[in-house]
């Protein structure tokens, strides 16, 4: 199991409606998929998910903005 670093956000349009929106983060490729691709998603290790959801960690959170580096499958 992963998780890729997303945003979420629920705001108020101009014409008042609330609107939900998401994305998905995406960075530089890891070398398994650099002759692929690009970009790919930023995918979480499992000891950042925590840090990734607590409010205020802005700082925390842009250190894991990087390529995966641990061992993946193609």
């Amino acid at each position: 199991m992963f998780a890729f670093a997303g945003l979420w956000d629920r705001w108020l349009d101009p014409n008042g409606t609330i609107l939900e929106s998401c994305t998905i983060l995406t960075t530089t490729p890891n070398q398994l998929l650099s002759n692929s691709h690009d970009r790919m998603p930023v995918i979480l290790s499992p000891e950042n998910y925590a840090a990734w959801l607590a409010r205020g960690n802005t700082d925390v959170a842009l250190e894991m903005l990087k390529p995966y580096e641990r061992k993946m499958r193609s």
